[in-house]
């Protein structure tokens, strides 16, 4: 099984976020690459079994939150019926930002299986519980193609 885990990082946070998924991916026996929207190979995500997709939160509470870096995020291919975890990083308030992630990512044709928004100072709690969720996602939808 082959997984990218795909990041758009400002100060570190996502970064870290998305080697520890990788990490973790590893561990369930996955061959993972983790790899900035900007260093992608298409030839990974065409291969891929899965992917991860995350950046940061941006803005303030008083002016609305959005994804940062989505125009980057944009410029993935076609994730055509591809199973996707998104997740995102923030430091104070996420909003529905994760919400808007998964639209972008359902928008480039992926299979959205689950999404969570980490606070980057939990991290070492919360991804190793994010990566579970994913593995149990993907397990219940091979089983639910496996039936039909």
């Amino acid at each position: 099984m082959k997984a990218v885990v795909i990041f758009e990082s400002r100060t570190g946070n996502t970064q870290r976020a998305a080697e520890m998924i990788g990490g973790e991916l590893r561990g369930a026996g996955y061959e993972v690459a983790v790899r900035p929207v900007h260093g992608l190979k298409l030839t990974e995500i065409a291969e891929a079994d899965l992917l991860a997709v995350g950046t940061w939160v941006d803005g303030l509470v008083l002016f609305g939150h959005r994804p940062g870096g989505t125009a980057k995020l944009m410029t993935l291919p076609s994730l055509h019926h591809k199973p996707v975890a998104a997740f995102a990083t923030y430091k104070w308030y996420p909003g529905n930002c994760i919400d808007q992630i998964a639209d972008l990512l359902a928008y480039k044709g992926a299979d959205v299986i689950h999404q969570r928004a980490f606070n980057k100072t939990q991290l070492d709690v919360l991804v190793p519980e994010f990566v579970d969720d994913v593995l149990a996602a993907v397990g219940a939808t091979e089983m639910s193609e496996a039936s039909a």
